[in-house]
């Protein structure tokens, strides 16, 4: 080892090389253009029977490198150690042939070895960058249980990734194309092993290193460009698979030790035999060739278990963080499918005692800013994520690009996201197990909304937005009102569809969501057996406060209070002023007390909200109005203009002597969580709010502080002055907040979501993604308009299916070419029962011109042969001057009849059905089964346990379809009775006229007709004559 950097130790650098000559310029230049001297610098090029020019341009251009001359391709590990054997440097610097080096490159890379007091680390790992350096391509990485090697954060922002990787640390392995190595340690353990010809080699050298004794080092500072694959890519796909493939299964072999490796390799073999379809033979082929050179592999695991200085539990402890996790695999397994292999085989083998219980992984997706900075969303994703961090692998998906918090000791991993940047996300939602969203997300990213079918969704409707939007619209016109106020519901309704599991902030809350929950179907028969209280689809998860008591460490008020001293009384306003608040009341109360005590002081602690986005609130300047007016501005009311960093707002509240919150008596009101209480709760301010909402319950049943009523200024004026002088209740307070605020803490309010994250069910239909859709009718022409779709009037259009798994219908809209509002209503019903099958509504304003709108349902699985109709409507508040139409083609009636407003059409819309093409038989938990009379006669005939009004129900249904059915025989045969008639008056009209041509015919046939032209001929000879 180096003790001294100025020592400037001989480097020898290996590059191995297949007609690679693109890259070698950009490559040696790099290196002859170091900080370093060139003295202490060797350059080896082993070229693997390269055609292309390689070894002339190098003799050529850089004639003091040493080449070795292969006659074939020798892959990776031998033309490495060959080089190793040659060289003369202390140390190896091994750079694939299409890296480039930054000038302090190989300082770096030294430093890093020499700067830790610590003999054993012999080798470091580069931080490597794509070739524009606008991706992360290595910054250290580590292997599932089962050997596959795996890069962190691979194709991170380069920007995210050197803020996150900006510190030297320990790693199991270097990335081969980009590393330095002591050179006696490199021949001493035995080099790369040249077996597996290429792949892993440098993740099975990390672990032998690790293994002897050795110690690997990841250097932050030492960056290289990669331009990616020059030699791989021209290497067949099959190939590089099964050399990764098998030398995954070499590289376990050989180093784990006797207590795992039994176990592990049954596991990794039984891995191997989950191929992705029939065709694929690598994974095959690799467990086969594993076993032929099982003898070889034999005599190299005994002499590394030999020579082994470290317990294989501290490197595995230390290194194997996430054993179960493999970012490709899960990219090529749907469904989950290998969440559910691994989870049988942790079962079976008993993998939980040496690598720990399987982990979900988790992506908690922020729709607030998180930073020093932060309002109610950020904070609460910020701390669910930490409490997560406890029983799952977290990472954290933050809107905000300048999140500079370190959450190293919770392990969460955070990165930005927006809409024009969503790769990473993406990557992350297709290796979560669990997500978790809230708000706009699927309206920002809805590339998201197709991935969710193969993960378990919890959504987080503590936040009803539906009811805030319409306290922070109510001034604005009402088409307006309308078209926000749909967006939002949609938004809302897509989702609750999506969601498998869904919490919210209180049992009011609950309450109300349940609701929708049961109009979307989510609470049926199976889920209520799952839990009869519906713990596996909806749970609570209200605002928390810190686990940790607060500490002051800084006075603050003196500096944001000009007037203020030591026996002055501050309440507190701990959040935004937003329109649905009233701090007017609170104002106009302080500004009495203002004309006969001075000691009562009204502190706004931050009205500047941290996003951006967030537009001000009318609120705010009515409340700075108002204090101006009354004169009491920076006197007895104080506002900071700005907002207060989270990690500071502790010294705010212990230096406040209560806490105040007042709202409006609006909806809004009854089924809130206001955030900003619990604050106080954790300073042990006693409270001053508004009745009507959660906490106004509490705060009386617990006494906890006083409750005003809305819009009350002597109620207000009177509790203030209470507060500040019944001490006795005052003290009271205090010691009931320090008892009520222990089940508020994060710890205990997310115990519902822990509970269901130690054991997700995944319950929404099985994936669509697996299926192709067959399209079944196809009506594209068009040329014009039914009639526009207003109030009382409608549009209904039928048709047969000829394919089971019914499951799409589009209709094209005509908008007159104007924005619209309003919402219609789409049924689909069973013609033979008359029964809706589904509904929906639709936002009108959400319709474009001329443009086919999807509506998608359940499958209806026993669809095949079956008439339908669909039927669309609207409700009031659509008239002539805002409705829409559909387009239809005239006097075409293919595909069944056409109606409007009950008149039938002669013509078709223009409309197109789909179903769902499946490769197995569905079941009646994968869609929808309508019933027929076999069906319902089973169910007759099977009544255990049936209660009289679901069987006389089952019969009346069976009386109405045996009606229905009757009439549409009946018309049918009515129907059939006129046609034949009117067929028989045709044929009868057609007979007569055969008739009269048939006698016509017999006429003509009886002429001469040469004899009539030789008279006329004759005639007109004469007239010629007797002229």
């Amino acid at each position: 080892m180096v003790n001294v950097l100025n020592d400037c130790p001989k480097v020898s650098f290996i590059i191995v090389n297949y007609n690679g000559i693109v890259c070698l310029k950009d490559c040696f230049d790099s290196i002859m253009n170091l900080n370093y001297p060139q003295e202490k610098i060797e350059c080896i090029l082993v070229d693997n029977g390269s055609v292309d020019g390689s070894i002339q341009f190098i003799n050529k251009e850089y004639r003091n490198v040493r080449v070795i001359k292969n006659d074939s391709n020798e892959g990776f590990a031998k033309p490495n150690n060959d080089g190793a054997k040659i060289a003369s440097g202390e140390y190896l610097a091994l750079i694939n042939n299409d890296m480039k080096l930054e000038k302090n490159w190989l300082m770096d890379m030294i430093e890093s070895l020499t700067k830790v007091e610590d003999e054993n680390y012999v080798c470091v790992g580069s931080k490597i960058l794509n070739w524009d350096g606008s991706k992360l391509d290595y910054v250290g990485g580590s292997i599932s249980f089962y050997g596959h090697g795996f890069q962190f954060d691979y194709g991170l922002n380069a920007e995210e990734g050197n803020k996150k990787y900006n510190k030297d640390q320990d790693i199991l392995f270097p990335c081969g194309g980009a590393m330095l190595i002591d050179k006696n340690t490199f021949l001493e353990v035995g080099g790369f092993d040249e077996d597996y010809f290429a792949y892993n080699e440098d993740v099975d050298l990390g672990w032998r290193l690790w293994i002897l004794g050795h110690k690997v080092r990841f250097c932050s500072k030492a960056v290289c460009y990669h331009k990616h694959s020059v030699t791989s890519n021209k290497m067949n796909k099959n190939i590089k698979d099964e050399l990764n493939s098998r030398n995954s299964l070499y590289t376990i072999y050989k180093n784990y030790d006797d207590e795992k490796i039994y176990k592990v390799l049954f596991s990794a073999l039984s891995i191997k035999m989950y191929r992705t379809n029939d065709d694929d033979t690598v994974q095959l082929d690799s467990v086969k060739d594993f076993i032929d050179n099982l003898h070889k592999m034999k005599a190299k695991r005994d002499w590394v278990q030999k020579q082994r200085k470290v317990d294989d539990k501290v490197i595995v402890d230390k290194f194997f963080k996430k054993p179960y996790d493999n970012q490709m695999l899960k990219y090529n397994f749907k469904n989950n499918l290998y969440n559910n292999i691994i989870e049988q085989l942790i079962s079976s083998t008993e993998l939980d005692n040496i690598f720990g219980k399987k982990k979900s992984k988790v992506l908690v997706i922020s729709s607030g800013s998180i930073g020093e900075k932060m309002a109610g969303p950020g904070i609460r994703y910020l701390e669910i994520s930490k409490e997560l961090s406890k029983i799952c692998n977290v990472s954290l998906a933050v809107p905000n690009d300048d999140c500079n918090l370190n959450l190293e000791d919770y392990n969460i991993e955070y990165f930005h996201y927006s809409g024009s940047n969503y790769d990473k996300i993406k990557d992350e939602f297709l290796t979560s197990d669990i997500v978790i969203v809230q708000g706009i997300i699927f309206e920002l990213l809805p590339i998201l909304k197709s991935l969710c079918d193969d993960r378990i969704v919890i959504v987080d409707l503590y936040d009803p937005i539906v009811i805030e939007d319409l306290e922070i619209n109510k001034k604005k016109d009402i088409k307006t009102r309308e078209v926000i106020h749909n967006s939002s519901l949609n938004l809302l309704k897509d989702q609750i569809k999506i969601g498998d599991y869904f919490v919210c902030a209180s049992e009011k809350q609950k309450d109300f969501w349940s609701g929708m929950l049961v109009s979307a179907n989510k609470i049926n028969p199976r889920e209520y057996d799952l839990s009869n209280t519906l713990k596996k689809l909806i749970g609570l998860l209200p605002f928390g406060i810190s686990n940790e008591d607060p500490v002051h460490n800084r006075e603050v008020l003196k500096d944001k209070i000009s007037n203020f001293k030591e026996n002055d009384k501050v309440f507190i306003w701990g959040g935004g002023v937003w329109n649905w608040f009233d701090p007017l009341t609170l104002i106009r109360a302080i500004g009495k007390i203002s004309r006969y005590r001075d000691d009562i002081k009204l502190f706004f602690m931050g009205v500047k909200h941290p996003n951006p986005d967030v537009p001000e609130m009318e609120m705010l300047n009515a409340a700075v109005n108002l204090a101006e007016e009354l004169g009491i501005r920076d006197k007895n009311v104080f506002f900071n203009m700005d907002w207060v960093d989270y990690n500071d707002r502790q010294n705010f509240l212990m230096e406040a002597y209560a806490g105040v919150s007042s709202h409006f008596d609006n909806l809004e009101t009854r089924f809130s969580f206001r955030t900003r209480i619990l604050d106080y709760f954790w300073a042990e301010l006693p409270i001053i709010a508004t009745e009507g909402d959660y906490f106004a319950n509490e705060v009386i049943d617990k006494k906890l502080g006083l409750i005003v009523k809305y819009e009350d200024v002597d109620g207000m004026e009177q509790a203030l002055i209470r507060i500040c002088d019944d001490k006795q209740y005052y003290e009271e307070c205090k010691n009931n907040i320090k008892l009520y605020r222990e089940q508020l803490k994060w710890k205990n309010v997310t115990k519902d979501l822990k509970a269901f994250c130690l054991e997700p069910i995944k319950k929404t239909i099985e994936s669509r993604r697996m299926y192709s859709s067959i399209l079944d009718i196809c009506q594209l022409e068009s040329d014009g308009v039914i009639e526009p779709i207003c109030f009382d009037k409608s549009v209904k259009q039928e048709f047969k299916c000829r394919y089971p798994n019914l499951n799409r219908v589009e209709v094209k809209f005509g908008t007159y070419n104007r924005i619209n509002y309003g919402t219609l209503l789409f049924q689909l019903h069973d013609k033979l029962t008359g029964v809706v099958i589904f509904e929906q509504k639709v936002s009108i304003a959400s319709l474009e011109d001329c443009k086919w709108h999807l509506i998608e349902f359940s499958p209806i699985i026993n669809s095949e042969g079956r008439e339908f109709y669909f039927e669309i409507s609207t409700f009031e508040d659509v008239q002539i001057s805002n409705s829409v139409a559909l387009f239809y083609k005239k006097a075409y009636n293919r595909y069944g009849n056409l109606y409007y407003d009950e008149g039938k059409v002669d013509g078709n819309l223009a409309f197109k059905t789909s179903c769902m093409l499946t490769n197995k038989t569905l079941d009646d938990k994968d869609g929808i089964m309508l019933y027929d009379e076999k069906c319902i006669g089973s169910i007759l005939n099977n009544m255990n346990g049936i209660t009289e009004l679901d069987r006389n129900r089952l019969l009346k249904y069976i009386e109405v379809t045996q009606e229905n059915k009757d009439n549409m025989q009946k018309q049918s045969t009515e129907e059939l009775t006129k046609s034949i008639t009117k067929i028989s008056e045709e044929l009868r009209k057609f007979d007569k006229w055969q008739r009269v041509i048939d006698s016509r015919f017999d006429r003509l046939k009886k002429l001469n007709f040469v004899a009539l032209i030789k008279r006329a001929f004759k005639n007109k000879s004469n007239e010629v004559v007797k002229e």
